[in-house]
């Protein structure tokens, strides 16, 4: 009895271990940062808001000194990268609160320059603000808050058959009158949730973004860059109509 009573204890302990090391190598590969990505935070951060930066037409050494005065993040930046997929990345080891502050911040650097953004430092803004899990009505908050717009400088205004009202009526007002108008922008009918104008709005910008076509013609540009605006501001409307 002695002996299968040893026996069972081997057995079960030897389960245990197995089981600890496969917690161990599931946990390991949740907590690796992707291919080329670092998984310091705070480098993540920093070469998010250089990106940020340089998209608006700040030079990289400006870039730079920004970052170490206003942020006071010293880290070592990556030039380079794919807003979206890093933001996420700083997602996943990051609060609710520090996510929001980063965005906040890039804002914060764009409204800076008192005056309106590229629309490529706008798009950047779009792009880090679903990386980091928020939709654009928070985007369009903070906006608001710091009161900036952004412009398609290769046209050198807004189309203002893109904008609401020439942008003389302040975000989140529920004017339901284009909503018909909205939702075709969209390529969306009845009454949509959310989550399907989110992602019908995706699936445009990604067609549409001004990164996609900046070595392409100036026609081409100015186009794709009124369709992004276009299908934006529908958007930015649609989600604060349609609240679930």
């Amino acid at each position: 009895m002695e002996l299968i009573a040893v026996l069972i204890m081997i057995v079960a302990g030897g389960a245990m271990a197995v089981f600890v090391l496969i917690a161990l190598a599931i946990s390991k590969g949740e907590a690796e940062p992707r291919a080329g990505i670092p998984g310091d935070r705070e480098q993540i951060a920093a070469s998010i808001l250089f990106h940020v930066l340089t998209s608006g037409g700040a030079s990289s050494d400006d870039a730079l000194r920004q970052l170490r005065r206003v942020a006071g993040n010293g880290a070592r930046v990556t030039r380079g990268v794919d807003v979206t997929s890093w933001a996420e990345s700083y997602a996943r080891v990051t609060s609710a609160p520090e996510r929001a502050q980063l965005l906040e911040q890039a804002v914060q650097f764009a409204a800076a320059r008192r005056e309106p953004v590229p629309l490529r430092q706008y798009a950047s803004l779009l792009d880090l603000s679903f990386g980091l899990g928020f939709h654009t009505d928070a985007l369009a908050r903070l906006r608001e808050r710091y009161a900036f717009e952004y412009v398609d400088h290769a046209k050198d205004a807004r189309p203002r058959e893109a904008d609401r009202g020439g942008g003389a009526i302040p975000l989140f007002v529920r004017d339901e009158s284009r909503t018909a108008e909205w939702l075709a922008v969209l390529h969306l009918e009845g009454t949509p949730t959310r989550q399907a104008i989110i992602a019908a709005y995706r699936r445009l910008a990604a067609q549409h973004h001004p990164d996609k076509f900046h070595l392409d013609s100036d026609e081409t540009q100015r186009a794709e860059a009124a369709r992004f605006i276009e299908i934006t501001r529908a958007y930015e409307n649609l989600l604060a109509i349609y609240r679930d």
